[in-house]
């Protein structure tokens, strides 16, 4: 009772620990919510009992959670629902009924998804009468749902995430791709690098053999456990002996943003390629041979090789003045950025949901898939550009950038510039053709 009094004067949950108490469970329903919330979180005290800080810091497996004592661990079937699961795991069909109804303000269960993991726990050894029951709904979220003095109520726990920082360090030796494989890391981790630098390089097109790439990311755990990666903080990519630098700021929240070492905007007003990774089959020329046409016309475009359905990313904010069909371009979506400037997509193989005439979309936004619609010998993508009405070849034209890091934050920014960069791990030896990793 002490320790109990100690812990309810340090503010944690007073509510579950009351029903705990109340149900005089032995330590079961505290088992099941100490095993889902982060040790840090609940145990800060030495005062606190051994034994139960031992139990609660019980580690998760990926797949279902641990086995306490008089738990059981089961999961919903493929084909069957939260009602059906519960009654599999020999809940009394009354308390089902109610375990169901005392969550649908909290979560409806009748949402609940295949292979999601759920632990009951049970008043004895003999599992007769089910007193909680919680639902492992996502990494970091559970639905407790337990019974208080023969009531039963829900509620939803988010785990506490920490986001240590991870760095990676790669040389493309054949491809991008493998170079992240070769470095340890996440291939995710190496779109979000290229989407950090896709108005400086284009990756379907000039990313060499030799270019060498670093970063310094979040690594985010809950419950001492890896879930996923967070937010890539600093980078540095060089391409073909250019340099290029980026930083996170601010590191947290919605707003942040990408500039470089300087403050200046790494964004311009065009992404560099609507294709994130594909190969320049045709190029633009006043004068080409048209495969299906035969004849000498002018190519007004840059064509993207790559495979059917791979997404088409609008190069900048604009509306929509043309999706459809439309005779040998195929299925095609135009966009008119501003007074001066259009682009356009052509062959198709469809139009991304949402996008018609007259709507407004965003910089990176998928608009459309590859395909290979209208007069096309093969899956690709047509990108025109268009300068005041005119054709123009997009490639290598330089944009201006969006606004930098304003006056008023750049002292805060040059420092938070400066501290990320130092993170980012030493080059591996240029003489070294191993890729190597940093921790």
């Amino acid at each position: 009772m002490i320790i109990l009094g100690f812990i309810w004067e340090q503010s944690l949950n007073k509510t579950l620990l009351a029903s705990a108490i109340c149900l005089s469970l032995g330590g079961v329903l505290a088992s099941v919510y100490l095993a889902v919330v982060s040790p840090k979180q609940m145990y800060s005290h030495e005062t606190i009992d051994q034994a139960l800080q031992a139990q609660a810091q019980m580690e998760l497996s990926d797949n279902q959670l641990a086995i306490l004592p008089h738990t059981t661990s089961h999961r919903v079937e493929p084909g069957s629902n939260s009602y059906l699961a519960l009654r599999e795991a020999q809940i009394d069909r009354g308390d089902v009924l109610k375990i169901l109804e005392s969550s649908k303000e909290v979560y409806d269960l009748s949402r609940i998804r295949a292979k999601v993991v759920f632990m009951v726990a049970w008043q004895d050894e003999a599992e007769q009468s089910a007193s909680a029951v919680m639902f492992h709904l996502a990494p970091t979220t559970r639905l407790l749902i337990q019974k208080v003095d023969s009531e039963w109520q829900a509620e939803m726990i988010e785990l506490p995430v920490s986001a240590p920082s991870r760095t990676f360090v790669g040389v493309v030796q054949q491809s991008l791709w493998d170079s992240a494989a070769n470095a340890g890391m996440d291939p995710q981790l190496i779109s979000d690098l290229a989407q950090i630098f896709a108005w400086q390089i284009d990756f379907s097109r000039e990313v060499r053999s030799g270019d060498r790439w670093r970063i310094t990311v979040e690594e985010l755990f809950a419950d001492n456990r890896p879930i996923g990666w967070g937010n890539i903080l600093a980078a540095e990519y060089v391409n073909a002996g250019e340099s290029f630098s980026a930083v996170r700021f601010p590191q947290t929240g919605d707003d942040a943003s990408y500039y470089a070492p300087d403050g200046s905007s790494l964004k311009r007003m065009f992404l560099k390629s609507p294709v994130r990774f594909g190969r320049i089959s045709s190029r633009f020329k006043r004068r080409r041979f048209h495969p299906i046409l035969k004849r000498n016309i002018p190519h007004n475009g840059v064509d993207y090789a790559a495979r059917t359905g791979t997404p088409v990313r609008s190069v900048g904010k604009g509306k929509v003045i043309k999706a459809g069909r439309y005779g040998g371009s195929g299925i095609m979506v135009r966009l008119r950025h501003n007074s001066v400037y259009q682009t356009a997509y052509l062959h198709l193989s469809k139009i991304a949901r949402g996008v018609s005439r007259g709507k407004t979309v965003k910089q990176g936004q998928i608009i459309g898939y590859v395909g290979q619609t209208g007069l096309a010998t093969g899956p690709h993508l047509h990108f025109s550009f268009y300068e005041n009405g005119r054709f123009v070849d997009p490639l290598g034209r330089k944009f201006p950038s969006k606004d930098p890091v304003s006056k008023k934050l750049l002292p805060e920014y040059l420092q938070v510039a400066e501290q990320s960069l130092r993170t980012l791990p030493q080059w591996p030896p240029e003489s070294s053709a191993k890729i190597a990793r940093q921790n």
